[in-house]
This record gives structure tokens, C-alpha cells and sequence, in this order.
């Protein structure tokens, strides 16, 4: 008896799915055009407005340089002379064109490779291309030091290069020792060649500290320039494509949404309850 009554149930849960899904897809049958064509329609249009937005040209730099230049190119400092000198503020303030300018710059550092790219996004392709390439310009002047710290690593700079010469006069001065003849013994010679060694290193040590005080007094200099800012030929944006197929899908999403919604008004049936709940929901949503 059990058995029976189990297995009239699942025979009615399978029914009621079946039911279900041709529900659904008469729903769709019938709807079939208006979501097809409504959808084609939106795609259409966004493509036609997508003709009349202006376009943006993207001018490309890359330099050996690292997080802080890239930080420094998107400063007043480096900003305000570029809008001067191009003439970015005209009747707008200084500060809005600063803003504006800031948003058509972007900076990143890659993680492996340590290299900066610059995009500069503009109307223009010549615009695109001289932004970048003034904002270049004046970040090399913007990263060498000033004043007093410019003073303090010259000063090392000089004291670097005294160490250096005196390390190379006086390893020369032990080699020479060395190869004469007159050295002298066994530990006489063993200790020539240790001193010789330490002056080595101690000459090495100068090298490395000279090198690091010119890059550092130099800045960010032309030879760090990997690729110089392109003259881009296509437009970026808008990317016509894309909002033609986004609008479509959109689109078909929310006719479908409707369709469903209408067929559940549809299909509910009217007694005093769902009456009730059906001008709570139009009440609700400002319907009448």
C-alpha cells in the first residue's frame, strides 16, 4: 500500500516538472520575437550612439624605472609645468585641469620586470603623444636632487672618488712590492698579498658607491627610456563592439525577466488573498 502511494507521488512530482518546463517553453515560444528583435534593436542603437561618443587615443611609454618615479609623475610638480606649457588649463582653473590631467594619466610598475609604463589617454593622437612625452621630460628634471640634499651627495660623491684614487695608488704601490724581487720572506710576501687583496676590495667597494651616487645625482636620464611615447593610430574607446553586444545582452536579460514576470501574473490566480498582495506589489513599486 505504502509502495503504491510512494510511487504515486513521484510520479506526480515528475509530472509537475515536465509541466513545469513546458511552461517555460511555451513562455519562450511565444515570446520568442520581442526578445530577439527588442534585443537586435538595444544592440543597434548602442552601436549607433556608440559613433557619436569621441574617441580616445592612448599613447604608450615604457622606462627602467621603479614605484617612486612612477608616484612622482602624478605630482603637482611634475604636473603643473606639463598644463603651462601645453596650454591644458585654458579658461579652466588650474586645479580642474590638474584633476582632468591626472585622470588621463596611468602609471604601473611591472612586478617581474621592474619596467614603467606610461598611457597617456587624450582626444588626439598628437595630443596623446606630446602629453607623454612632456610628462617624460619633466620628470627627468623633477627626479634629480635640489639644494641641499643635490650638495650633500656631491660632497660624497668627492669623498667617494678620494677613496677610490687613494685605494688604486696604494694597491698599485703593494704590487709593485710584490714583483720586486726584494719583497722580502715567506710571511713578508704573505702579508703583501693580503693587503693587496683588502685594497682590492676596498677599491671595488669605492666603484660601487661612485656608481650609486651618479644614478642617484642623475635622476631618471634619457638612457633609462625604453620606448619612447607611440603615435597611436586606432582609437581605445569607445570599444564599439563591446557596448553594442553588452547592450544587447542586457537588454535580452530584462525582457526575459519581464516575460516571466508577466506570465507568474498571469498564471496566478485571482482570489481575495492574491488580490490583496497584488496591490500591496503595485503600491509598493508606484503603480496604480
Amino acid at each position: 500500500m505504502n509502495v503504491g502511494k510512494m510511487q504515486e507521488t513521484q510520479n506526480r512530482v515528475v509530472s509537475t516538472q515536465e509541466t513545469g518546463l513546458l511552461d517555460v517553453l511555451v513562455t519562450l515560444a511565444e515570446n520568442l520575437k520581442l526578445l530577439l528583435i527588442g534585443s537586435l534593436v538595444a544592440g543597434l542603437c548602442a552601436l549607433g550612439i556608440s559613433f557619436e561618443l569621441p574617441p580616445t587615443f592612448q599613447s604608450v611609454a615604457v622606462l627602467q624605472a621603479e614605484q617612486p618615479t612612477a608616484s612622482l609623475m602624478l605630482t603637482t610638480a611634475v604636473l603643473d609645468p606639463v598644463i603651462a606649457a601645453m596650454g591644458l588649463a585654458k579658461d579652466d582653473a588650474l586645479e580642474n585641469a590638474r584633476l582632468k590631467l591626472r585622470e588621463q594619466i596611468k602609471t604601473a610598475v611591472g612586478r617581474n620586470d621592474k619596467l614603467l609604463t606610461l598611457t597617456v589617454s587624450s582626444r588626439t593622437p598628437q595630443q596623446a603623444q606630446a602629453i607623454a612625452s612632456a610628462v617624460i621630460k619633466q620628470t627627468y628634471q623633477e627626479s634629480r636632487p635640489k639644494g641641499s640634499a643635490r650638495a650633500r651627495l656631491e660632497t660624497q660623491l668627492a669623498e667617494a672618488q678620494a677613496r677610490l684614487k687613494n685605494a688604486q695608488d696604494a694597491s698599485v704601490g703593494v704590487l709593485k712590492r710584490l714583483e720586486s724581487n726584494g719583497a722580502g720572506g715567506a710571511n713578508s710576501g704573505t702579508e703583501l698579498a693580503r693587503g693587496y687583496a683588502e685594497l682590492l676590495n676596498a677599491t671595488g667597494a669605492a666603484q660601487s658607491q661612485i656608481s650609486l651616487l651618479e644614478i642617484q645625482l642623475e635622476g631618471v636620464s634619457e638612457a633609462q627610456l625604453v620606448q619612447s611615447p607611440t603615435l597611436p593610430q586606432n582609437a581605445s574607446q569607445p570599444k564599439k563592439g563591446l557596448i553594442a553586444i553588452g547592450a544587447t545582452l542586457a537588454t535580452g536579460l530584462a525582457l526575459l525577466l519581464f516575460i516571466f514576470m508577466r506570465q507568474a501574473f498571469r498564471n496566478t490566480p485571482v482570489n481575495q488573498t492574491n488580490s490583496a498582495k497584488l496591490t500591496r506589489i503595485s503600491k509598493a513599486l508606484g503603480l496604480k
